[in-house]
């Protein structure tokens, strides 16, 4: 659902990226080197001409010996590009272990020359990656939009096992344009979670840095980088307690760290402690923004899919 908001409560792309694979689809990249990309790390180089692949797995498939600088394989993440005059990155191809994510109409949240926004459920990744091969939201929107080889760029990300409304692009301007809106702070993002019970204060600030390693699980650390948190307790049943977030940075796994540090991790969330569910009860509610064609605020809505 999409209504205009109401007054409550990168870089850009370039040419190559109308290129970028889905992971695992057996796909050669090849892209060209300017002067100015000479100094910069090649995984910093990839992630912001292959945007459709996430660093992390950029780093695996360096590691991995599948990215080539003038036909010489690379090995380290950190290595600059150097004199390089083409860089080739290889998706090993790979069996998907999952059905095919379809996505019915009731699930297109928006859709126009611009933006593609969906009501994602649990259980699919945004873009698959290597360690976990299978069906991803960035195949399904191009099957959904009926071009396999049409640039869809992912404008954030949600957890595998997160549901709720996730934004791409469907060109490189609109997927430049979102980039600088949330690095500015200009897209508030809302988001509901189930806990066993309310947090102590049911309302607050959480206001803990997090450190998250490119290859490790992200944690809690006065090191890492800042992350700020706001939360509300909105309701308490016999089913647990409901709690409204609003992140204020976008680091990785905040909510469930930061609800964990709470005493209070969200039910499903094994690795933080969570109690045993059959889904992760962390839901993406809402999204607003200023559509970048006309400048327009647009309030994006996805409905909790629990009780």
């Amino acid at each position: 659902m999409s209504d205009a908001a109401s007054d409550d409560a990168s870089d850009d792309a370039s040419p190559d990226a109308r290129d970028d694979p889905a992971p695992n689809d057996g796909r050669r990249v090849e892209l060209q080197v300017e002067p100015a990309d000479q100094a910069e790390r090649l995984d910093a180089f990839l992630a912001r001409r292959v945007r459709t692949l996430p660093r992390t797995l950029l780093q695996r498939l360096i590691r991995g010996g599948h990215v080539r600088l003038d036909g010489r394989p690379a090995t380290r993440p950190a290595q600059r590009v150097g004199p390089t005059r083409r860089v080739e990155v290889c998706i090993p191809p790979a069996e998907p272990d999952e059905p095919p994510l379809v996505l019915p109409p009731a699930r297109v949240l928006l859709r126009d020359e611009w933006l593609l926004a969906i009501d994602k459920p649990a259980g699919y990744p945004v873009v698959a990656n290597l360690a976990r091969a299978g069906e991803d939201v960035v195949r399904a929107a191009r099957r959904l939009l009926g071009d396999p080889a049409a640039f869809v760029g992912p404008c954030h990300r949600l957890d595998r096992d997160t549901s709720g409304v996730l934004l791409l692009a469907l060109r490189p301007d609109a997927a430049a344009a979102m980039a600088r809106a949330f690095v500015d702070g200009a897209v508030r993002k809302t988001y509901v979670a189930l806990v066993e019970a309310a947090p102590d204060p049911p309302r607050g600030v959480v206001d803990l840095p997090i450190h998250a390693p490119g290859d490790g699980l992200a944690r809690i650390d006065p090191q890492g980088r800042p992350a700020r948190t706001r939360y509300r307790t909105v309701r308490v049943s016999a089913q647990g307690a409901l709690v409204l977030l609003r992140p204020l940075t976008g680091r990785t796994h905040q909510l469930r760290l930061h609800l964990a540090a709470l005493g209070r991790p969200i039910r499903g969330d094994r690795v933080h402690g969570g109690a045993p569910a059959e889904r992760l009860f962390l839901h993406a509610a809402s999204l607003r923004f200023a559509h970048p064609a006309d400048g327009r605020a647009l309030r994006l809505r996805a409905p909790t899919p629990w009780g």
